[in-house]
């Protein structure tokens, strides 16, 4: 009852919600609920499942963690806060998850590319609405929202970082190196970074909070 009682989510999570990116997606599929509630289905391998006595989701996750199937059934309730507690964090938790497949593999692909090499690379969340950093030993810092995000968008965040290997700080000497290394005007892509960003940002804190 006192879960009930919370305020409504800034996004209700249902089959009107949707997202989908080079790296990471997911879709809705309306089933037959005593269908769902079968045990083979409900006790398979890459599942997650939302069971009460009166509703049935599941959801279906690939082995890369690149997608996400949620099956559910006529009379399911999306505004039952318990459920879009599960979802949302269901959705969380496998972003985070495909973002340490993903984000590293990217960075080390974009070293080699740049002949440029850094340390190592971490993938968590970080304060406030930075989406990356570099530390003084040259670790990037990734945050996993990233990888819901445009492609252009989660390269310029990586080649920013990885300016940093060579210049710890935002003078005119690191930005004349990061216009290399974009092949376009890093001020001038940055302001559309931060725009195309602007889009996206309410919906991915939501969901990574």
């Amino acid at each position: 009852m006192e879960l009930q009682k919370k305020k409504k989510p800034k996004f209700w999570i249902n089959p009107n919600f949707r997202l989908h990116s080079l790296h990471f997606s997911f879709a809705w599929f309306k089933a037959d609920v005593n269908l769902l509630r079968q045990g083979t289905i409900i006790n398979a391998q890459n599942r997650k499942v939302y069971i009460t006595n009166t509703q049935c989701v599941i959801c279906m996750i690939s082995p890369d963690h690149a997608t996400l199937k949620f099956v559910y059934a006529d009379n399911t309730n999306f505004e039952n806060l318990r459920l879009q507690k599960w979802l949302r964090e269901t959705i969380r938790d496998e972003i985070k998850l495909r973002a340490q497949i993903v984000l590293p593999c990217r960075v080390h692909e974009l070293e080699r590319r740049h002949n440029l090499f850094g340390n190592r690379v971490f993938i968590k969340k970080l304060r406030g609405n930075a989406i990356g950093c570099c530390s003084v030993y040259n670790d990037i810092i990734l945050t996993p929202e990233l990888i819901i995000m445009p492609q252009a968008l989660i390269d310029s965040a990586i080649l920013h970082e990885m300016a940093h290997y060579r210049y710890k700080h935002h003078r005119k000497s690191f930005w004349n190196f990061l216009t290399q290394l974009l092949g376009v005007d890093a001020q001038t892509q940055k302001v559309a970074m931060d725009f195309l960003l602007s889009k996206y940002w309410l919906q991915i804190k939501y969901l990574m909070k």
